[in-house]
């Protein structure tokens, strides 16, 4: 059985905010942008660690990177890198818990998922590196991408057991295949699109917004400069580029844009793991004999 602790769950007697019944992709969208919508505070009170930190961390390597020697800008870039990666898989962890727990229809508190996320977060982590190792190595040669690209999606939903049924780190890997075993294009396609659409509307809010402040400031600064250098300037610029104040705003945004998109693809994954769970397990039947 599950551990519950002290985290705010209520029982399985409470009715799911949405149906639970197999979804389509339609349904899967409409879904994930309704949770989206209907717990919009929620997920941004977890998102805040993620942009408070995530800013801070920024400009202190920004900072120190102005000016040090290459040895020192790598060793800082590296280590600012790991930090951030682990704040926003904690960050994630949280989403992921939360999308569940708004899904089944259960009160939670951004504190709750957090703490979730927290308890959870070494074998998370684990399976995490073992999922990276295998689909990154196999990558490495033209004859192992096929086999990569097989696993990345096999093993797609490996954090999902690992934070809702609280598996171990292999048993995650294992979970997911069990739940894609004989629907790897459907789930291919369903995690393509969700990752695509979620991608696009983060790609147009971040063009809209860097394009705003360059016109506001007069500009990138670059308009004699090579095209990629010009890219470079208006989506990555430095203090050096365009000053203090604008780059501090410019990062700002794209963090705050970032964080606000992050929960789509979230809650998207989210109702895929649970319509493979109904279709597959039935769960929909086994919530009900619980009440």
């Amino acid at each position: 059985m599950n551990e519950h602790n002290d985290l705010e769950h209520k029982n399985s007697t409470e009715i799911a905010a949405t149906p639970l019944q197999p979804m389509s992709f339609v349904d899967i969208l409409d879904g994930m942008f309704m949770l989206y919508r209907s717990h919009l505070r929620l997920f941004f009170q977890i998102i805040a660690v993620y942009l408070v930190f995530g800013f801070v961390l920024d400009h202190i390597s920004v900072y120190v990177l102005m000016g040090s020697s290459p040895i020192v800008s790598v060793t800082i870039s590296i280590l600012t890198s790991i930090v951030s990666y682990l704040i926003s898989l904690l960050v994630a962890a949280g989403l992921i818990y939360a999308s569940a727990e708004v899904y089944l229809g259960r009160d939670i508190t951004s504190q709750a998922s957090l703490q979730q996320g927290w308890r959870r977060f070494s074998p998370l982590l684990g399976c995490t590196i073992l999922y990276y190792l295998v689909v990154v190595g196999l990558s490495i040669t033209i004859l192992g991408i096929p086999f990569a690209i097989y696993f990345a999606f096999r093993w797609g939903l490996y954090g999902l057991p690992v934070l809702i049924e609280e598996s171990t780190a292999r048993n995650g890997l294992r979970r997911s295949t069990e739940l894609v075993k004989g629907t790897w294009w459907r789930v291919c396609g369903i995690m393509l699109g969700i990752s695509v659409i979620s991608f696009m509307i983060a790609f147009i809010l971040q063009t809209s917004y860097v394009l705003l402040l360059s016109s506001l400031g007069g500009g990138t600064g670059a308009e004699d400069t090579a095209f990629w250098e010009t890219l470079r300037r208006l989506y990555l610029p430095t203090p050096d580029d365009v000053g203090w104040g604008q780059y501090s705003l410019r990062r700002l945004g794209t963090l705050v844009i970032a964080g606000f998109t992050m929960p789509i693809s979230t809650v998207g994954s989210v109702l895929l793991y649970f319509d493979l769970r109904i279709r597959k397990e039935a769960f929909d039947i086994e919530m009900q004999v619980t009440e």
